[in-house]
């Protein structure tokens, strides 16, 4: 029996994890894009704007800043979704 069938029907208890990934202290060498996400960035990988659903989830300042150039950048505000996470 697996784990999802023995919580079938029960109430299900998720414990929250902490993940803080630092790129300047890997191993790896990193050969993606690096940078502000900004619209010119996003217009680099997207060949529209208005076609995504955007979830950006971080600290308060990083979120509303994001926010704003995505309204800025003419997305329809139901298609963004925000979760700010303070004191990390």
């Amino acid at each position: 029996m697996t784990s999802a069938e023995r919580t079938a029907g029960r109430g299900t208890t998720f414990l929250p994890s902490r993940l803080v990934a630092k790129m300047s202290q890997s191993k790896k060498e990193w050969k993606g894009e690096s940078g502000l996400i900004n619209q010119e960035m996003l217009s680099r990988h997207l060949t529209n704007l208005q076609g995504p659903i955007y979830y950006i989830a971080g600290p308060p300042a990083m979120v509303a800043g994001l926010r704003k150039m995505l309204v800025g950048a003419n997305i329809d505000e139901d298609d963004i979704r925000t979760e700010d996470f303070a004191g990390y």
